[in-house]
């Protein structure tokens, strides 16, 4: 009940921030054709928000494991590149180089899951290592033009470019369906299986949910490889969009799920948090994104603005838990006095 409190608490800071932010850039830069409160513009927050809320589903169920997942913008580039060179060196056809996709994105998240729960490698330093194991391995599998060097590549097939389109151009980008689709199963896992039940355990003790007896290690590794498929499924999606990719694609990416989660209320502590949240999170992010290209104002502030609230959102949490905490202490406490 104390866990769905906080949850809810900060579900509502996250959406009277994303109000205040939407009301804000509405104000200074006006509503109407080409400007920010408008059908065109809005939909653009919410397709470039999709991708990092498909994979901050998976981040999602890692950080409610009290986990963390620095590997995603370098997994991310490996999948793109993957299928890059599917798509330029073989003749297999587009629906089969998406599954291989899916695929290395899934073994990348099994193998994320392995070394941090089977191996007992914290999952700061877990993650970093493989997030530069993955993007060495880009590199080396990158797609090189004649002298060798690293070139980009153009995945502009009908059958695969589509993806990055609009829905019968009525405006509902295929990324934003997908995002729909991820997020409404992410949540109904979260809430309404053994499963979901289970990675809340882990992520509030992981001793009481050995003792409970889950088995901690295979519910960490499912987390992390679901994150891996999220990753997957973001990476077709976004080299769609851009009918081409690179050895460089997914740089810097690693936070933007993170600050989306955790911007939508999953405690870095664990065991609180839903999908929900993440996603109003990353409409958030987009959001400042957007408001602050068409205000033209420096980026930098973007950066800025990121990291303030995440660290305010951090110190929330970690306030709220100590108050939980000494209210449970004195409860525990008159109890015994009585």
């Amino acid at each position: 009940m104390k866990r769905m409190n906080q949850t809810t608490m900060r579900r509502l800071i996250s959406i009277g921030m994303l109000l205040i932010l939407v009301a804000l850039f509405a104000g200074l830069a006006g509503t109407g054709e080409g400007k920010f409160f408008n059908e065109t513009n809005l939909i653009e927050i919410v397709r470039n928000a999709s991708i990092p809320a498909i994979i901050g589903v998976g981040i999602t169920f890692v950080i409610i494991t009290a986990g963390i997942d620095l590997s995603t913008g370098s997994m991310l580039a490996l999948v793109g590149m993957v299928m890059a060179n599917i798509y330029v060196y073989t003749l297999w056809p587009i629906p089969i180089m998406i599954i291989v996709g899916l695929l290395v994105g899934l073994v990348c998240g099994l193998v994320n899951g392995f070394i941090v729960a089977k191996l007992n490698v914290p999952e700061f330093i877990g993650t970093l290592a493989m997030m530069l194991v993955y993007r060495g391995l880009t590199y080396i599998i990158a797609v090189k033009n004649d002298i060798g060097a690293i070139e980009s590549v153009r995945m502009n097939h009908s059958q695969y470019a589509f993806l990055g389109e609009d829905f019968m151009f009525v405006g509902l980008y295929y990324v934003i369906i997908a995002m729909i689709i991820v997020v409404i199963l992410g949540q109904i896992v979260l809430k309404y299986t053994r499963f979901g039940t289970n990675l809340y355990s882990v992520g509030a003790s992981k001793k009481a949910a050995t003792l409970s007896g889950i088995d901690v290690m295979k519910t960490r590794i499912i987390a992390y490889a679901v994150t891996g498929v999220t990753v997957a499924i973001g990476a077709i999606f976004m080299t769609a969009k851009l009918q081409s990719t690179t050895a460089n694609l997914g740089t810097d990416f690693e936070f933007d799920p993170i600050a989306a989660a955790v911007v939508g209320g999953v405690a870095l502590s664990g065991g609180s948090g839903d999908v929900i949240g993440t996603l109003i999170g990353a409409l958030f992010m987009a959001t400042l994104d957007n408001g602050v290209k068409m205000l033209d104002m420096n980026a930098s502030y973007q950066y800025i603005v990121k990291g303030a609230i995440i660290i305010a959102v951090v110190i929330f949490d970690s306030l709220y838990k100590r108050r939980i905490d000494r209210r449970a202490k004195e409860e525990g406490a008159k109890e015994g006095l009585e």
